[in-house]
């Protein structure tokens, strides 16, 4: 006796749609961070830096530098007066001035900070589109689906592979052995589907659940062990059970129809 089963498409297609929900909604978070932020920063900074106030097309956009960003902004409002030069001049930034010497512009991808006055410098933040700490919480986000993303990948790849070979020796399940001697009893059937095979482990007893949704032949290698091993075949018996009533079903209801009276002429 030789009996081999692939998988059902059931449980595979629904571990491959889990699969690209998940790692789609990560893909995007991905995407997001890695070009669609950047790019709306780069539009939105070109159009000002063209603009006639108050660059006046002096900078580029490729010419600029991952500072300052909105951090580098807070921690200058938290500074004395007199650490600000200090704190301006450490910032890796595109500097210019504005129209008639009276503002300071530090300008980077994220935005640009204007520093207007000496001695008591009134300092504010502009950002493009989006600041580097959103561009770099899209990867943080991104880390959230991706998880059970992976963990639905190895569930499909479990699910493509999984192969069922029935012998005159035993029973190989998903890389499984498991010997007709050990097997105790085929038990516990349900109508969705499943039916779990329990078997001797050492002093113990363990089981392994069949399912319609996992392997293709599930009937036939439901038949196939309880042949081998004389179990009652509770699949059949519900299949029988269950086209038993859909007869009488049937027949009531032909049975009525010849009852009701013709109508009249």
């Amino acid at each position: 006796m030789t009996l081999e089963s692939g998988p059902a498409k059931a449980d595979r297609n629904w571990q491959l749609v889990r699969t690209i929900l998940f790692l789609g909604f990560a893909l995007w978070f991905v995407f997001d961070g890695a070009v669609r932020y950047p790019a709306a920063n780069r539009k939105e900074a070109e159009q000002r830096l063209a603009a006639p106030e108050p660059f006046g097309g002096r900078l580029k956009y490729d010419d600029l530098g991952e500072t300052p960003t909105k951090a580098d902004f807070d921690r200058l409002k938290q500074s004395k007066p007199e650490q600000i030069r200090e704190q301006l001049d450490k910032l890796q930034s595109t500097r210019t001035e504005g129209p008639g010497r009276s503002a300071e512009y530090c300008v980077g991808r994220y935005g640009y900070i204007k520093v207007e006055g000496k001695h008591t410098p009134n300092i504010t933040w502009q950002p493009w589109k989006r600041d580097k700490s959103e561009l770099r919480a899209q990867f943080y986000w991104a880390i959230v689906p991706l998880i059970p993303g992976l963990y639905f990948l190895w569930r499909l790849y479990k699910a493509a592979t999984l192969r069922a070979t029935i012998d005159d020796e035993g029973m190989t399940y998903g890389g499984q052995r498991i010997a007709l001697a050990d097997m105790v009893s085929l038990r516990d059937y349900s109508p969705k589907g499943w039916i779990d095979l329990h078997y001797k482990v050492g002093d113990g007893e363990k089981k392994l659940r069949l399912d319609n949704e996992k392997v293709l032949r599930f009937d036939e290698i439901v038949d196939a062990l309880c042949q081998a091993k004389g179990f009652k075949n509770e699949v059949k018996e519900y299949a029988a059970e269950k086209a038993q009533a859909k007869a009488e079903e049937e027949a009531a209801a032909t049975a009525e129809e010849k009852d009701e009276p013709d109508p009249p002429a």
